[in-house]
């Protein structure tokens, strides 16, 4: 059943937010709805998408935003994007009079009703009425019967050819057709929520920051450049560019960090090579921490962790036992969680996911040293690290100097 075919019935969209949310207190509860409303008047501004007014119904079970009718379709397209939302169906309003019930439906009736067509009744009731859900299918479902005498419709209330849906909500009734899911449920996106995303060209990295905007983070990615390639920088900001669709913000900002010069220089003094990508990820945890440090005051220094593409897959360029080896002991350059949401996916599901998230992701060969035989020894590497200390903050020093904020509108 298409929406699309009726839409020029609807004034309204109604907006059901996910259950996690109705599970928290009263409290949390609200400051999410709160929130959700907030994101979704943001992104619909982003879009130039006008609204007339928005409500919660009494029982804050329910959002309802109205829109001139030519906009829902736009709308539609914006609500598939903000976290927090369960579903949504394209509605009409009327009063809670059966009258007035079953004359809307007949309306929606006539426009997906055909000959032949089985069809059923969903209604759901809240509030005080002197009829029960029941009545309002049984009365309604005759009157469509009676109206639609020649199209000889049957009721079907297992399997029907089409259904249409009433909620009756105190002193309002809602009439539609369809119910549409949004796709990444999740929690409202909150302004205290701080998560630096490491990416450093996988797209594992910036599926991991996207999950932590499911989660209600404000993300700050963090690119780090290893390759040499021309115009790899504008594909990776093209990248963050789709995941910025997703934001309620009118910026999003990112840093750039050209890590090229400290990786050829480590390599170059480096005399155990196998110790390469270990001390890639510690010196880029080291930066990071510096990140957030007050004297490079960029807007994210409450940062609360930092997320990592690691999937345990073995389909990176870097190795995972240098990956997991460095999470485990990364307190002694950073003094942030590292959350690694990807872990427990396998790889189907992961390009699934990103295939869903966009279907012209660009995929980065990341990394132009790709050493072999790479180890993990923390005493050894500590002792390198060590070894190359002055070197290294030096190098930081400078890089750190020379990064770029880049500010997407």
């Amino acid at each position: 059943m298409g929406y699309n075919i009726i839409l020029t019935t609807y004034n309204l969209i109604l907006i059901r937010y996910n259950d996690e949310i109705w599970l928290k207190s009263k409290k949390v509860k609200l400051r999410m709805i709160h929130t959700l409303i907030d994101n979704i008047k943001s992104m619909l501004g982003k879009a130039n998408i006008s609204y007339h007014k928005y409500q919660m119904s009494k029982d804050t079970a329910r959002l309802f935003f109205f829109f001139n009718n030519k906009d829902i379709p736009s709308a539609i397209d914006v609500l598939k994007k903000v976290f927090g939302i369960y579903s949504f169906s394209p509605a009409l309003r009327t009063s809670n009079r059966i009258k007035n019930i079953s004359e809307r439906t007949l309306e929606l009736a006539e426009n997906i009703l055909e000959k032949g067509d089985s069809f059923a009744l969903r209604v759901k009731r809240s509030g005080i009425h002197d009829f029960t859900s029941q009545d309002v299918a049984k009365q309604v479902g005759q009157i469509i019967l009676d109206h639609f005498k020649d199209l000889d419709l049957k009721v079907d209330l297992g399997n029907p050819d089409k259904k249409l849906f009433i909620e009756v909500r105190n002193q309002f009734s809602y009439i539609f057709t369809d119910i549409i899911e949004n796709r990444w449920k999740g929690l409202p996106i909150e302004h205290n929520k701080k998560i630096i995303v490491m990416d450093i060209g996988r797209l594992e990295d910036i599926l991991a920051g996207f999950f932590m905007m499911r989660r209600g983070c404000i993300i700050y990615p963090v690119l780090f450049k290893i390759t040499d390639k021309d115009g790899e920088w504008e594909k990776r900001i093209e990248n963050w560019k789709k995941i910025f669709s997703y934001t309620p913000f009118s910026q999003f900002t990112i840093i750039r960090i050209d890590f090229v010069k400290i990786l050829d220089i480590i390599r170059e003094k480096l005399t155990e090579k196998k110790y390469l990508c270990a001390l890639c990820r510690f010196i880029r945890f080291e930066i990071i921490s510096k990140i957030i440090d007050t004297q490079y005051n960029i807007g994210i220094e409450n940062s609360k962790a930092i997320t990592d593409g690691l999937d345990l897959n073995d389909n990176n360029i870097c190795p995972e036992n240098i990956d997991l080896n460095s999470i485990a002991y990364s307190n002694n350059f950073v003094n942030l969680p590292i959350f690694t949401p990807l872990i427990g996916l396998k790889l189907d599901k992961i390009n699934n996911l990103l295939k869903q998230l966009s279907n012209n992701l660009y995929n980065s060969d990341y990394c132009k040293y790709k050493p072999e035989k790479q180890e993990f020894d923390l005493k050894s590497i500590i002792k390198v690290y060590n070894s190359l200390k002055l070197k290294i903050k030096d190098l930081i020093s400078k890089t750190l100097k020379n990064q770029e904020k880049i500010i997407i509108r």
